[in-house]
């Protein structure tokens, strides 16, 4: 079931607002805090991944996510759907964990400062920066379930830093009209009425 749930959450990250509208629900009608900062943090992170144009800033950094730090693990999912779209020989570019594998890094797909296999991205790729759990957690401990949380940004993504920007400015503002901290599907809403036709 959690990987059936992960997958889900994939399709959401995405692009897929049904599936990303019912996982927003179930999180955030569990009233625990840690799955509402969740549910935030994931329309965060589909505002990076699909509707805010983060290329001039991916760019100015050269994709530095992709080139530096742990290596990416990898969900069955996520090698299935390389598998599918690269052939059997991409387990040669993975490196083998356990019983799984993972991206090293630098990651052997990206070019240049872009993805080349954006299309079909892993799952923890999608994630990043806002719906990981090792960029968020301290202040996942911290909330409380009240209000609009505290994200973590890595300082050297300014595509993060636009984006957390941005979405929290519109947040801002709905509070306003709406007298009350928007839920995240009434912010996803928002989002995607202001920037969809954008991109």
């Amino acid at each position: 079931m959690d990987e059936d749930v992960h997958r889900i959450t994939k399709k959401g990250l995405a692009g897929d607002t049904g599936y990303l509208r019912a996982v927003l629900s179930f999180l955030w009608n569990s009233g625990v805090p840690v799955a509402k900062y969740t549910a935030y943090a994931l329309v965060y992170q589909y505002s990076m991944n699909i509707l805010l144009d983060t290329a001039q800033d991916c760019s100015r950094c050269g994709g530095r996510c992709c080139r530096e730090g742990h290596p990416v693990p990898l969900y069955p999912f996520d090698v299935d759907e390389l598998r599918r779209n690269l052939g059997d020989d991409v387990e040669k570019k993975l490196i083998k964990v356990g019983n799984g594998y993972a991206l090293p890094r630098p990651c052997p797909f990206q070019s240049g400062w872009r993805c080349s296999i954006h299309s079909f991205k892993p799952y923890a790729c999608l994630c990043y920066p806002f719906a990981t759990e090792d960029e968020q957690i301290d202040n996942m401990k911290r909330y409380n379930g009240e209000g609009l949380p505290v994200l973590s940004i890595p300082s050297d993504c300014p595509a993060a830093k636009r984006v957390y920007e941005t979405v929290t400015s519109i947040a801002r503002e709905l509070k306003k009209k709406l007298l009350r901290d928007p839920a995240p599907t009434e912010l996803l809403d928002e989002l995607i009425r202001r920037f969809s036709s954008h991109k």
